[in-house]
């Protein structure tokens, strides 16, 4: 016990027990499923749950989407996240409870990260060879840790980590921000240290974590991935300048060689997901996520907005200007740091002794957060025509995700400045000053880190109903395949959903009509639905075809009788029919593997044993 308690990180805690403040609202009663997102990180839930309990071990279909056809949410969507609700969800809670602890874990991992990132550069910085470690005076240790749990503090009280959360309920988004810190942190520990002993280690953290970047949201891929190779090349540089004169080439290349083979073997260990992603994923309309209300054009964000104490629960609403419904302010505790830090790299041409690693990267944190804003705003329309592939960010605010990480960073080492500015370090002082600034940043945060409005959390909204609903209301909101031939607003099972939705029992999935019989005669005797298993049985007085009302798509297996059978799209909704003889049969539908999953499936197992 004495040897567990001395383990503890005090500062650690107090970030946490700081950090808190800003979850309160999810441990209160009801959920805010009127956010942007806020029922969809609920049914995602919902239907990723339902895929797992059909034997489903990585889900690609979400059954009640398109009034019931479904939809390959979750070859699109990257699952991590998911994965971890259902954690909760199999442990007992319910599917908005588990939404909400896996928020609280995101967000607190997040702050974490981003404790440990900036405690380290700060070590590091006092360290002779640049290597993360403890310092011989605990004082500096003690400033260092201080300084870290406010830029931990700064991240989780970043208006758009707080927007991410409370306006949109952006789940995945959300938790991908907690990764941007460890993602740093990692590549940081690995090329500083170089093919030194445990090298091996270092670049499996790398990779992994990189990999667990990838697998929360496909946005990291295109936003993310350009500022960590940026970074990367910064770090390689620094570490080249800190190289001995007799050999640094050798020690550039082997750095080098590890920041690349752990990028790739990120890649690769994200193969599982981002292999299906480019092979299955032109099938679907991508025009209907990209055009019209998701056009980035409809979304830049004006400079004022950064500065602007606007703060809405509306949508970037204004295509044509910067009276959207929503704040993209930057918030004055990322924004003050930041000119003084600004301030402290231009006074200072010559960095006092000990600052000469600092320095350099607070350029860079400086450098890159103005790089993003102006990715943001309508000046950068020319480089969004350039690259068709930024358009499935649909919205450049989504940036303002890397600002927050950057800025939050920045000020952890701007307080540190401030520190030695004020004498502070290393000899024994008042902590005042940095706690203080602690608070101040909570209070800052804190009008922003609630919803609009709480609503009860009834078992419709757990469930396939909550999205027919949705989708009734947003008839935009839909998603065709490319077999789709005529796109549509309702189906035959829509009044099967809207009769479920007038009761109070819990809704049954195997009450919908799956099955059609659309030529010959006969009748279906019964139905069923289970995440990625669909079905029923016919009897058939003659030979006939019998639709199965699923949007086609890889992955299908049907199964007559037990035997396969080959199936064929049914136009003009893009759904499923089969050939089937007189007599009484069984039909059931599997979503199963296709070359590409197989193909992303090994190459991801097969990397995760090498590492």
């Amino acid at each position: 016990m004495r040897r567990l308690t001395f383990r503890i990180d005090r500062y650690l805690l107090l970030l946490f027990g700081l950090s808190l403040l800003a979850l309160a609202p999810l441990a209160a009663p009801g959920y805010f499923y009127s956010a942007h997102d806020g029922r969809h990180s609920v049914f995602f839930v919902a239907m990723f749950d339902e895929a797992i309990r059909s034997g489903a071990l990585w889900p690609r279909w979400a059954m009640h989407h398109n009034q019931g056809y479904g939809y390959p949410t979750f070859v699109v969507q990257a699952p991590l996240a998911f994965y971890l609700a259902e954690l909760f969800v199999l442990l007992g809670a319910g599917v908005t409870t588990a939404v909400k602890l896996a928020w609280a874990v995101g967000f607190l991992a997040g702050a974490w990260g981003m404790y440990a990132l900036v405690k380290a550069w700060l070590l590091g910085s006092l360290q002779p060879d640049g290597n993360t470690g403890s310092p011989e005076h605990p004082r500096l240790v003690h400033y260092a840790s201080l300084c870290a749990v406010a830029a931990g503090l700064l991240y989780s009280y970043a208006p758009y980590h707080l927007l991410d959360m409370y306006v949109r309920a952006a789940f995945a988004e959300t938790w991908m921000m907690a990764w941007f810190p460890w993602v740093f942190l990692a590549f940081d520990r690995l090329i500083a240290q170089g093919s030194r002993a445990g090298w091996q280690g270092r670049l499996a953290a790398a990779a992994l974590s990189y990999a667990g970047l990838l697998l929360t949201h496909v946005f990291a891929l295109v936003a993310f991935t350009p500022l960590l190779a940026a970074f990367i090349l910064f770090r390689l540089w620094m570490a080249w300048r800190r190289e001995p004169p007799h050999g640094p080439l050798v020690g550039l290349v082997r750095r080098t060689a590890l920041a690349a083979g752990a990028g790739i073997a990120g890649l690769l260990l994200a193969a599982v997901f981002l292999v299906p992603l480019f092979a299955e994923g032109p099938l679907l309309v991508q025009e209907d996520w990209t055009q019209d209300t998701y056009h980035y054009t409809r979304h830049w964000v004006y400079w004022g907005q950064f500065l602007s104490p606007f703060w809405g629960y509306g949508y970037s609403d204004d295509p044509a200007g910067a009276n959207d419904s929503m704040g993209f302010q930057l918030g004055l505790m990322l924004v003050l740091p930041a000119l003084i830090g600004g301030y402290l790299l231009l006074a200072r041409r010559e960095p006092p002794p000990g600052e000469a690693r600092l320095y350099p990267l607070m350029r860079f944190l400086l450098l890159a957060s103005l790089v993003v804003l102006a990715v943001v705003t309508p000046g950068a329309a020319a480089l969004w025509r350039s690259m068709p592939a930024l358009e499935v960010i649909q919205f450049p605010w989504r940036l303002l995700a890397l600002t927050a990480f950057l800025l939050s960073a920045l000020g952890g080492l701007t307080f540190w400045q401030l520190a030695q500015a004020a004498n502070l370090l290393p000899q024994p002082a008042d902590d005042g000053g940095v706690l203080v600034m602690a608070l101040l940043i909570c209070a800052a945060g804190w009008a922003y880190s609630r919803p609009a409005a709480l609503q009860p959390v009834e078992p419709w909204r757990e469930d396939g109903r909550a999205v027919m609903q949705f989708e009734q209301e947003h008839p935009d909101m839909f998603g065709f395949t490319r077999f789709v031939e005529q796109r549509f607003t309702e189906s035959p099972l829509t009044a099967q959903y809207l009769a479920a939705l007038n009761t109070p029992a819990d809704f049954s999935p195997d009450s919908l009509e799956r099955l059609a019989i659309i030529a010959g005669e006969g009748e279906v005797a019964r139905h069923y639905s289970r995440g990625h298993a669909f079905g029923g049985e016919v009897r058939m007085a003659t030979p006939g075809v019998v639709q199965i009302r699923l949007f086609e798509f890889p992955g299908w297996q049907v199964r007559l009788n037990g035997q396969p059978v080959a199936h064929r799209v049914s136009p003009p909704y893009g759904l499923m029919e089969v050939d089937v003889p007189a007599g009484a049969h069984r039909i059931d539908v599997w979503m199963g593997a296709t070359p590409a999953r197989t193909a992303g499936a090994l190459t991801s197992g097969i990397t995760l044993l090498a590492l």
